[in-house]
């Protein structure tokens, strides 16, 4: 026997129901409660029992269906957080691992750079962060620095200084003299495909005067550029090269080079630092990257290291004169079918250096920036790293335009809900054997947006990061149109966007009603004229009568 009163169960129950303000309390007696209660009292459960065996049918579904509402309602409340895989497992320490891990290019080069073109994410580093001497840094900057100071149809003036270095330039058919005008991208192309030193200084004195002025100019621009390991000494490099024996440093980086090499031992070689004794540039191939970045955001400057090839024409005392000009890399965009596009090759007796810009016969988009010594050949070098990426690297989907973000919707600032879809088709390039993906996404907004909210226009980014710590932005937008109030019309106007047919529909049926409406109106029209002129007929003739009848009196 339980051991609680049956009474106080049967109070407790009568209460409850009475709570509810079920009608079973109107047709089953207190008594009838009670006495099943009694009979059927064996555990506790049972009370439970009782109370349901005196509701409906009807209140028994009702409790049911409730208590599903109920459930459905705590799971649709459950907090989430937007723009987030399931897997949450900490990420890696992006400082302890690099993209380019295991991956070892058969290249005998002292240094070399390799990054991806799009997220300038580092592909391979061979000492590029060790500061070296090369010259040809100096000649990037001075077309950097032209192509952003000088008008397009500026002409350059020969001064003095130059026409006496363009005496030595015996291999260039074209003189300068003093008082003789040039065009601007004769004079580039000169100094870039010719290396021509005198074309650099008269560059160099049109921007600033004079070589000193213009090098404490190419010192201000790399500081602003981020080359802070970058010392320029001379822009007429070649000049430099000719009065100055090469400093120690280069004869022990060519000893350490040719040991490495003769061993074939594994790993990085190790070059001595550029130290006091340069004369023309010192420069990391890092701080080179950064210059040749530049030099591709600005169209002039990348035009000219896109040439291949090209006849320009200028006027002397003597008449008209025609110049060949022809890049010294210009190989690298006929043995690779012009898969590269953009490149630019100096050798010199300190560190030769060569750019290249393009992609590998995988497509995947790449810049280069090799260095040698003993002027050794560039060319095959890097053909054969662009060839060797292949066999590490993949470029795979990340986002394709119109697909739809998988986070949690949006607001706009009228609370209603729209969910995100990215704008971009954006690739990314990692090792064939991991995705180097953290497994995460975060979303960059300022919600609540103001209507109204336009389909395909940008309302934040999404920030794909890689186990390196890169992180990939891409725009995200809308899916749909929000108008600036949300009435009935409003939302028909959206539901015809969304169906073009309904919208079809709707317009051809307005057009219809609108004709026969205009019909239906020209009809009433003609009606109403000729109501009026019946009226007018009959004003008439009622005055004809009244004069009739006023003359027969009259007699």
């Amino acid at each position: 026997m339980p051991a609680f009163s049956i009474t106080n169960v049967c109070s407790a129950t009568y209460a409850r129901l009475k709570h509810q303000g079920n009608c079973i309390i109107h047709i089953a007696p207190f008594t009838l409660i009670k006495r099943r209660l009694w009979y059927d009292l064996d555990v506790n459960r049972i009370c439970l029992q009782s109370v349901f065996s005196g509701l409906s049918p009807l209140s028994l579904k009702r409790s049911v269906i409730v208590a599903l509402l109920c459930a459905l309602l705590f799971f649709c409340l459950l907090p989430s957080q937007p723009g987030v895989y399931a897997n949450s497992q900490s990420a890696t320490d992006p400082s302890e691992i690099l993209i380019s891990d295991g991956f070892e290019p058969s290249l005998r080069l002292p240094a070399v750079l390799t990054l991806d073109s799009s997220l300038r994410s580092e592909l391979y580093a061979r000492n590029s962060e060790c500061v070296l001497e090369i010259p040809a840094v100096s000649r990037l900057m001075t077309l950097y620095l032209a192509s952003e100071r000088l008008a397009v149809d500026a002409m350059i003036v020969i001064g003095k200084e130059t026409a006496r270095l363009a005496e030595h330039e015996s291999a260039i058919d074209i003189p300068l003299k003093e008082g003789d005008s040039f065009p601007i991208r004769y004079m580039l192309l000169r100094m870039i495909c010719q290396q021509s030193d005198a074309a650099a200084v008269a560059l160099a004195e049109k921007m600033a005067e004079s070589k000193e002025n213009f090098i404490t100019e190419m010192q201000k621009t790399a500081a602003m550029l981020g080359m802070n390991q970058t010392t320029f000494f001379a822009c007429d490099v070649a000049r430099a090269e000719r009065e100055s024996e090469p400093p120690s440093e280069i004869a022990d980086a060519i000893v350490a080079l040719d040991e490495y090499n003769a061993l074939n031992t594994p790993g990085v070689p190790t070059l001595p630092e550029a130290a006091d004794r340069v004369a023309t540039a010192k420069t990391t191939l890092r701080d080179a990257a950064r210059l040749f970045a530049a030099i591709q955001a600005n169209a002039r400057a990348k035009n000219i290291l896109n040439l291949q090839e090209e006849l320009i024409q200028v006027t002397l005392e003597t008449g008209v004169r025609v110049a060949a000009m022809r890049s010294p890399a210009s190989r690298f965009r006929t043995l690779t079918e012009n898969r590269i596009t953009s490149a630019w090759l100096m050798m010199s007796n300190r560190y030769s250096l060569a750019l290249t810009s393009g992609t590998t016969p995988d497509g995947i988009a790449i810049m280069t920036l090799t260095a040698s010594l003993n002027q050794v050949n560039l060319i095959q070098p890097t053909l054969q790293l662009y060839q060797e990426i292949d066999t590490f690297y993949t470029k795979s989907i990340l986002t394709r335009a119109g697909e739809k973000y998988p986070g949690a919707p949006e607001a706009a600032e009228n609370g209603e809900l729209f969910s995100l879809m990215y704008l971009d088709s954006v690739d990314y390039i990692h090792p064939k054997t991991d995705h180097f993906l953290l497994p995460k996404l975060e979303y960059i907004g300022n919600a609540p947006y103001p209507l109204p909210v336009q389909k395909g226009v940008m309302t934040g980014q999404v920030l794909f990061t890689l186990k390196d710590g890169t992180r990939i932005p891409v725009r995200v937008g809308s899916d749909t149109d929000i108008l600036a109030t949300n009435t009935f019309l409003s939302r028909g106007i959206q539901e015809m966007v969304r169906n073009p047919n309904l919208a079809i529909s709707i317009i051809v049926l307005a057009i219809i009603l609108s004709l026969s409406l205009l019909i239906a109106i020209a009809r009433e029209i003609k009606k109403l004229l000729y109501w009026r002129r019946l009226m007018t007929l009959e004003d008439t003739v009622r005055t004809a009568r009244s004069i009739l009848i006023g003359e027969k009196k009259n007699e």
